[in-house]
């Protein structure tokens, strides 16, 4: 599945827009630590330079900057994009790393923040290190030297652009070389094709594998009140986003996010973020699913900067960027209609539990946060969709046969008649599910909270999960989550048993 195409974006008539679709075919290499045995055989060695790496594109006499996730950064570059556009080549994306060099030639992280967030200070250089399609032509097949040259034998460079070329001795003797010119480290890149990349620092501290240029988030409005019947402000809510942020994160990272915000609380107007907003700052990551930008929550200051939003709950896909048809678990919804009690969920909730004991499938269990429940079993890596849809299909079915008077398998009201609803429709691409410790935009400001199973008894009250609750059962019982975040089982055995493998 190509998960980079094109965007949802206005027509121009500028280039502008030739040059985004150009872009939006290409991808940095990945950027990673050595693993501890791995060897750099093959690799070609080069400058890590202390800035932020871009993709730069010229296209119908159009040029334009992007990072990886297609945040444009050309107006903060104008001379850059300039330069660019005067060199011969009708076309070209370039890949290379924004820096402000100080008098001593080295790159100053800090002083490249001050150039894009204030526009003051030495202007930026592109340090060039890759040429990945040139006049027409995909290069990103050709050995990484060839590319290079193919680029050369039509441009010579001025600043500021300038070529990162490749470092030449043994990884020992060139990081003793890039060490005594006070640089952070090399990277080891693919010497054909495009594939990962590896950071190497020159002292004991990795080398950081992104940084932001923007600023830190800061809280607006403070003392405004998101539920008005308990009080409770968006200072409130930052305070349970920060205290949680150490497990909440884990479930969010490397996932597409859907926030839900309410600027004016939560008895006014509501709408779902999908996208990251404009002008977000960059730690607000994105990842192009389709020809959109799906947003990704990989840090703190993105979580804290989406709450100063009033995002009040997070929704994340089953599956992860690396692995977008792979889920990492099957999700059983206990969706209960208006005339069921919550005796009867649990009723269905410990059918549902028992059959996938008999199943020999592990099993997760937490509160939507409102009136469900949640099921999950976790599944080991390369399960698919379609596996996850017809386990979670098959459950849902054996457990309505079993309780037909509580339980439907259609979302229809003309067919629950008030019963309740057994999803296992949230098994699909692009499905969602709200994540765990996520506050609900309900009275109460309750928790979707991790559950024992031992716990789902008809004494248990959905709304009692509280912020000042769960803190103290994470202080007791940790994450009851974590099991989600590890390998799980392979299908193919649950479905034989269900009569669907």
């Amino acid at each position: 599945m190509a998960v980079r195409k094109r965007e949802r974006v206005p027509q121009d008539t500028s280039g502008a827009l030739t040059a985004w679709k150009l872009g939006s075919r290409l991808r940095l290499p990945a950027l990673r630590h050595r693993n501890e045995t791995e060897t750099l055989d093959g690799r070609q060695l080069e400058v890590a330079w202390d800035g932020h790496r871009i993709i730069a594109v010229k296209a119908n006499g159009e040029a334009r900057l992007f990072a990886d996730d297609l945040r444009e950064w050309t107006s903060q570059c104008q001379n850059i994009a300039l330069t660019l556009k005067d060199l011969p080549p009708r076309n070209f994306a370039l890949e290379g790393t924004l820096c402000v060099l100080d008098e001593h030639g080295r790159p100053d992280f800090e002083a490249l923040k001050k150039r894009v967030t204030q526009g003051t200070g030495p202007a930026a250089v592109l340090m060039i290190s890759d040429v990945l399609f040139l006049d027409d032509e995909d290069l990103s097949s050709l050995p990484r030297t060839e590319r290079r040259e193919r680029l050369r034998a039509t441009s010579t460079l001025s600043t500021p652009l300038i070529w990162s070329d490749p470092l030449q001795g043994t990884l020992e003797t060139v990081l003793d070389q890039v060490r005594a010119l006070g640089l952070p480290g090399v990277i080891a890149f693919k010497s054909t094709g495009v594939g990962d990349a590896i950071a190497l620092s020159t002292t004991t501290t990795p080398l950081p594998i992104r940084r932001s240029l923007s600023n830190p988030p800061k809280l607006t409005s403070p003392d405004k009140v998101l539920f008005p019947v308990d009080g409770v402000t968006k200072r409130d809510v930052l305070d349970w986003y920060q205290a949680v942020a150490p497990v909440f994160l884990p479930h969010l990272r490397d996932r597409p996010v859907v926030s839900q915000r309410w600027p004016d609380g939560i008895t006014e107007f509501m709408w779902f973020q999908h996208r990251p907003p404009p002008r977000a700052p960059d730690y607000l990551e994105a990842l192009t699913i389709d020809g959109d930008r799906r947003l990704l929550i990989q840090n703190a200051d993105a979580l804290f900067w989406m709450v100063n939003q009033a995002a009040l709950t997070f929704h994340t896909w089953a599956t992860r960027t690396h692995s977008l048809m792979n889920p990492d678990w099957a999700v059983i919804d206990l969706d209960p209609g208006p005339a069921t009690t919550w005796p009867q969920v649990i009723e269905v909730a410990t059918a549902v539990r028992k059959l996938l004991e008999l199943l020999e499938a592990p099993s997760v269990v937490k509160t939507s946060g409102q009136k469900g429940l949640h099921v999950l079993v976790p599944l080991a890596e390369n399960q698919s969709l379609d596996d996850a849809h017809r386990f979670s299909y098959g459950v849902c079915s054996m457990v309505a046969q079993l309780l037909p008077n509580l339980v439907v398998l259609s979302h229809d009201e003309k067919d629950r008649r008030g019963r309740l609803f057994l999803d296992h429709l949230q098994n699909f691409r692009g499905k969602t599910l709200v994540a765990p410790y996520s506050l609900r935009a309900v009275d109460g400001a309750p928790v979707s909270t991790p559950l024992r199973w031992d716990e789902v008894t008809p004494t248990l009250d959905p709304k009692s999960f509280t912020r000042a609750v769960v803190l103290d059962r994470l202080a007791k019982h940790g994450d009851l989550f974590a099991p989600v975040l590890t390998n799980g089982i392979s299908l193919k055995a649950a479905l034989a048993r269900l009569g669907g493998g």
